[in-house]
């Protein structure tokens, strides 16, 4: 369903009158609060967690030599939640793939106490480290001295639908779980004790399924004996 087909399912499932709205665009009063649940229905699910499959997108930028932080813009990154940060490789440009490796992480406090001090300040060729400090940006160690190719996944911000044709990121399956979020919305505003039950119920089921689908498995380590 697109953002008009969703509000215009939550108005019928709340058991308001008429037929619309006609759009999401320029709505006031009742049809605004329609528009507005599901907006805000949607926002909720995507950030009840924060490693939705459906919210990792790809990135891949070049080093410059001797520039050893990277900003997620200088990544090509719009809408950067977080980075998934033990996932990340690096290769020589222009020796191509055949020379990928993978880069340690290091937590900033540890990377920023021994890799920018001293000698390490000023060490250059492949970077073999990376890390992210408080600003969200990449950090390099070695600082390149070539052009290098670096590349992984993140985390993508939530999406927001603003007009009529806009479509929900998750699969489509799930897509009754905005609407159900969205009548808890409305039985909450109305004191339509009911109506907010019926929604909780059917949200409850839907977006565990949402949750199976869309959650990787935890792994866990190797025993520690």
């Amino acid at each position: 369903m697109n953002f008009l087909a969703l509000c215009q399912r939550l108005r019928q499932e709340a058991g308001l009158s008429g037929t619309g709205p006609i759009t999401v665009v320029g709505q006031v009063g009742e049809m605004k609060r329609v528009v507005d649940w599901v907006a805000e229905a949607y926002n909720d699910i995507q950030t009840a967690r924060t490693t939705w499959r459906f919210l990792r997108n790809d990135f891949s930028f070049e080093t410059t030599a001797a520039e050893q932080d990277y900003t997620p813009a200088e990544a090509g990154i719009t809408d950067l939640a977080d980075w998934i940060k033990r996932d990340i490789k690096i290769y020589l440009t222009a020796s191509g793939v055949n020379t990928e490796r993978w880069l340690e992480y290091e937590l900033w406090n540890f990377f920023k106490a021994y890799y920018m001090f001293g000698s390490h300040r000023t060490q250059t060729g492949w970077p073999t480290v990376i890390t992210v400090n408080p600003d969200n940006n990449l950090y390099l160690w070695q600082i390149p001295n070539d052009e290098f190719t670096v590349s992984g996944e993140y985390y993508q911000t939530a999406n927001i639908m603003t007009v009529d044709a806009d479509v929900p990121i998750f699969p489509a399956r799930f897509h009754m779980d905005i609407v159900w979020r969205g009548l808890m919305f409305y039985g909450a505003y109305a004191g339509a004790t009911e109506k907010y039950t019926h929604g909780n119920n059917e949200h409850g089921k839907k977006f565990r399924e949402l949750e199976i689908d869309q959650l990787d498995e935890p792994s866990w380590g190797e025993p520690l004996a």
